[in-house]
C-alpha cells in the first residue's frame, strides 16, 4: 500500500507540473567545447538564484556536456558564488551541497561527510574534474573549486570506476577546478570568525598565448585559529595551480595541487551503551566531546589530466588521468570508540594513534561521438579505466598504544594527553580494479524523447599484506550493470524523465577464524541498485524538479547451515531499502529576490535481516523528512541579504532487536542570516560579506549513524573581505 501511494503521489504532482508549465523555454545557448571564447564562460552560463546553481553542466564523465531538462537524471549544480555564501569554515562545502535536498549533511563544527539519499559520502567518494579517488577523506578546501555538482544514485557507469575506499554508492560529488577567464583576475581574500579563525586566500588567474589559448589559475590559502567549540584548533594550507589549453580541435587541464591540515579535538560525536534506553539531555554546544589532544594530520599531493582531441567532425578520443597521495602522518583517534555509558553523561573509549597512508593512480581512455540512425541522432561513449590503490597502516597495535579515555559530556574529558607509542606502519592491502562503459543514447531529432542505454563491467583484484591469516592473499572478482534512461519533452520547458543505475563495491574474502562454513571464500560484489521517475520543469526565472526513487544495497550476513543450525554461512543475502520523494524550486521570485528550495522524504527500512530478526526496522541516522530554503534579498546592486532555513526531522539512533527499545532524537530547525555589500576600498572593488551560523545558538544532538549522536556546532560568526586588483 506504501508502493502505490508514494508513485501515485508522484505521479500527480508530475502531472500538475506539466500542466502549469508554461510555453517560453529558458534562453540557454549551445556550446561549441573546440571555441575558446565559449569554453571561458563556460561558467556564467545558464544560472539560476542569483548566480548560484547552474543549469548546464557536464554529466559525469560519458554523458557530455548537457541542460538539466536533457539529463535522465537527478543532477545539481552549485557556482563558487554559493560555496562563498553557504559553506562554514571547518565544515568545508557540507552546508552549500545540503541545499540539494538528495543531501543530508550532519551538524557538527568539523564534520566531514554527507549522505546522499540516505547512503554515505565523504570526501574520499568524491571525484575532482570527473576522476575518481582524487579527493581525501577529511575536509576538502573549495577556495580552488568552481561548480560542484551532485548526481544523487548509484552511477558507477557514468561517473568511472573507483576503488574501495572511494565506492559512490548513494551519489557521486564532482568538484571542477577553477580556469582562466577571458579577462585577467587578482583576487585577495581575508576572513574571521568565532574564536579568532583566520583566513587569507589569493586567486590570480590569466589567459596568453597568440589567440589566448593557454590560461593559469593559482588559488592558494592559510587559514589557523581556535573554532567554535573548546579545544578545537586547525591550521590549513593548500595551493592549487591549474593550467589548461584551448584549441581548434582539443581540450587540454592539467590540476596539480597539495594541501595540508593540522586539527586538534576533531571528533564531536559519541556511541551509546547497548544498555541505554534514553539520551542524557543535550550538552552545551561548545562543549568539546573529544579530548582535546586527539589530532589529525595530513598532507594531500593531487594531479588530475583530462584531454579531448577531436579528430573528425562527429568523432573524438579522450585521456583522463590522476595520482593522488594522501599522508595521514597523525591519527590519534578513537580505537573502541568513545562510549556513553549512563545517563548522567559519563563516557569511556580507547585511543590510539594510528598513522594511514594513502596512494591512488587512474587512468581511462576512450571514443565519443554521434552519427545519424534514421530519425534519431546518436550519440555514443566508449570508456576502458583502470585504477590502483595502495593503503598502509599500523597493522598491530600493540597494548602501549592504546590510551584508555573517560570523561563526562558535561564537564569534559579527565584523561590527560599520554606519552605517544608510534607502532610500526606495514602494507595494508593493494586493489586494482579494470573495467570498461559503453554509453548510447538515442535522441529523435525533434529533440522530445531521448532514450539512453548502456553497460559497465570491472574486474578487481586485492591482494593483502595486513595480518598472519590474510598475509598473500588474493581476493579476485567482477560484476556487471545495466544502465537505462530516459527523457520525454512534454514541452520545451518540461521533462518527464526515468533512469535505472547501479554501483557496486569490490567483492570481499570471508573472513578467517570466526568459524563461517565458507571462511576463506570470495564474497561477489555487493550491488546498490536504483529506479527513479521524476519531472523537470523551468517556468519563467524558475526550476521545478520532482523525484521518485527506490534504492537497493546489499549486505552480508550470517545464514545459519540448513543440516546444521549451529553452524552459519557468511552470505550477501541481507539488504536496506531507501524509497524517497525530493522536491525543488530554484530561481528567482522577483528582481530582487533569489531562492533556493528543497523538501525530501525518505523511508529506509531493513530487508531480509540475519534471521529476520530485524525486517522491518528502520534503517538508523536517517530523518523521514529534511529540507531547506535560501533566500537572497537584493535591494540594490551592491547589497545582498542573505538568510537560510534548514530543516532536519526526528531520527532513529538505534532500532534493532538487541535493544529494549528504539532511541530517537528530536527534530532541529536552524537559521544562518547575512549580509554582503560591494564598494571600493583605496580604489579597489571589495566585497564585505558578514555571516551568522545557527543565529539562536541552539543546543541538539544530531545523528551520525547507527547507534552514534553528534553534538551539534554551535553558532558562529564570520566576516570575509574579497579584493580585486
Amino acid at each position: 500500500m506504501k508502493k502505490r501511494n508514494l508513485l501515485s503521489t508522484a505521479v500527480t504532482l508530475s502531472v500538475l507540473m506539466s500542466a502549469f508549465a508554461v510555453s517560453g523555454a529558458y534562453a540557454a545557448e549551445k556550446m561549441n567545447q573546440y571555441n575558446l571564447s565559449e569554453v571561458v564562460v563556460e561558467a556564467e552560463r545558464g544560472n539560476l538564484a542569483g548566480g548560484m546553481m547552474q543549469t548546464r553542466q557536464k554529466v559525469g564523465m560519458f554523458l557530455g556536456e548537457k541542460d538539466t531538462l536533457d539529463v535522465p537524471l537527478h543532477e545539481v549544480t552549485f557556482t563558487k558564488e554559493a560555496l562563498d555564501i553557504y559553506s562554514q569554515p571547518g565544515r568545508g562545502m557540507l552546508d552549500t551541497l545540503a541545499l540539494d535536498p538528495a543531501v543530508r549533511a550532519s551538524h557538527g563544527s568539523m564534520d566531514t561527510s554527507v549522505s546522499i539519499r540516505g547512503l554515505s559520502s565523504h570526501g574520499m567518494k568524491w571525484t575532482l574534474n570527473g576522476v575518481p579517488g582524487m579527493s581525501h577523506q577529511m575536509q576538502m578546501p573549495f577556495n580552488f573549486v568552481d561548480t560542484v555538482s551532485v548526481i544523487a544514485g548509484p552511477s558507477i557507469g557514468i561517473t568511472g570506476m573507483s576503488t574501495s575506499m572511494s565506492t559512490q554508492s548513494g551519489g557521486v560529488v564532482n568538484m571542477v577546478s577553477k580556469k582562466a577567464q577571458a579577462e585577467p583576475n587578482a583576487d585577495l581574500k581575508l576572513g574571521w570568525s568565532t574564536n579568532n579563525y583566520l583566513t587569507q586566500s589569493i586567486d590570480v588567474g590569466q589567459r596568453f598565448g597568440k589567440n589566448k589559448e593557454y590560461g593559469i589559475r593559482i588559488n592558494a590559502m592559510n587559514a589557523s585559529g581556535d573554532l567554535s567549540v573548546e579545544g578545537t584548533h586547525d591550521l590549513q594550507r593548500n595551493v592549487y595551480i591549474n593550467f589548461d589549453r584551448v584549441g581548434k580541435h582539443s581540450n587540454t587541464n592539467l590540476l596539480a595541487g597539495y594541501d595540508y591540515d593540522n586539527a586538534d579535538g576533531r571528533s564531536n560525536t559519541i556511541n551509546l551503551a547497548g544498555n541505554m534506553n534514553s539520551l542524557p539531555g543535550v550538552p552545551n554546544n561548545k562543549k568539546n566531546l573529544s579530548p582535546t589532544w586527539s589530532n589529525d594530520t595530513y598532507k594531500n599531493w593531487t594531479a588530475v589530466l583530462n584531454h579531448e582531441q577531436k579528430f573528425a567532425d562527429n568523432m573524438s578520443y579522450f585521456v583522463n588521468a590522476g595520482w593522488h597521495k594522501e599522508d595521514y602522518t597523525s591519527w590519534l583517534q578513537q580505537w573502541s570508540g568513545r562510549t556513553l555509558i549512563d545517563d548522567k553523561g559519563n563516557y569511556q573509549g580507547t585511543y590510539t594513534q594510528m598513522p594511514v597512508y594513502h596512494s591512488t593512480h587512474y587512468f581511462g581512455a576512450g571514443l565519443k561521438g554521434n552519427f545519424d540512425i534514421g530519425n534519431f541522432k546518436n550519440e555514443y561513449a566508449l570508456n576502458i579505466d583502470r585504477s590502483w590503490f595502495r593503503r598502509a597502516r599500523v597493522n598491530n597495535v600493540t597494548a602501549a598504544n592504546k590510551y584508555s579515555v573517560s570523561g563526562n559530556i558535561y564537564t569534559g574529558c579527565t584523561t590527560p594527553k599520554p606519552n605517544i607509542t608510534w607502532d610500526p606502519i606495514t602494507k595494508q592491502y593493494t586493489t586494482v580494479m579494470t573495467g570498461w562503459s559503453l554509453i548510447d543514447t538515442l535522441t529523435t531529432k525533434d529533440g522530445k524523447l531521448a532514450i539512453t542505454g548502456g553497460v559497465h563491467h570491472h574486474s578487481v583484484d586485492t591482494s593483502h599484506n595486513d595480518d598472519k591469516s590474510a598475509s598473500g592473499r588474493r581476493d579476485q572478482s567482477s560484476a556487471t550493470s545495466p544502465i537505462w534512461g530516459l527523457t520525454y519533452k512534454v514541452n520545451p520547458n518540461t521533462t518527464i524523465y526515468a533512469n535505472h543505475t547501479e554501483t557496486f563495491s569490490e567483492g570481499g574474502v570471508v573472513p578467517l577464524g570466526y568459524g563461517y562454513l565458507n571462511e576463506g571464500n570470495t564474497i561477489p560484489p555487493s550491488k546498490t541498485k536504483q529506479n527513479e521517475i521524476g519531472v523537470k520543469m523551468k517556468s519563467g526565472a524558475f526550476l521545478h524538479t520532482l523525484s521518485a526513487f527506490k534504492n537497493t544495497q546489499q549486505s552480508s550476513i550470517d545464514v545459519p547451515d540448513s543440516k546444521d543450525p549451529s553452524k552459519s554461512w557468511y552470505t550477501l543475502d541481507g539488504e536496506n531499502e531507501y524509497k524517497g520523494l525530493e522536491y525543488s524550486a530554484v530561481g528567482a521570485l522577483s528582481d530582487k529576490w533569489d531562492m533556493i528550495f528543497g523538501i525530501a522524504y525518505m523511508d529506509a527500512e531493513k530487508k531480509k535481516t540475519q534471521g529476520g530478526a530485524n525486517d522491518g526496522r528502520k534503517v538508523c541516522g536517517i530523518p523521514k523528512w529534511s529540507g531547506d530554503l535560501a533566500l537572497t534579498y537584493k535591494p540594490d546592486k551592491a547589497t545582498k541579504f542573505i538568510s537560510r532555513l534548514n530543516y532536519t526531522g526526528k531520527t532513529r539512533i538505534h532500532d534493532t532487536s538487541r535493544y529494549a527499545m528504539p532511541i530517537g532524537i528530536s527534530s532541529i530547525t536552524l537559521l544562518d542570516l547575512g549580509a554582503s555589500y560591494d564598494t571600493k576600498i583605496a580604489g579597489y572593488d571589495a566585497t564585505i560579506t558578514a555571516m551568522c551560523y545557527n543565529v539562536f545558538n541552539k543546543n541538539y544532538w544530531y545523528a551520525s549513524g547507527d547507534n552514534s549522536v553528534g553534538l551539534g556546532a554551535p553558532r558562529n560568526f564570520m566576516v570575509t573581505a574579497n579584493f580585486k586588483f
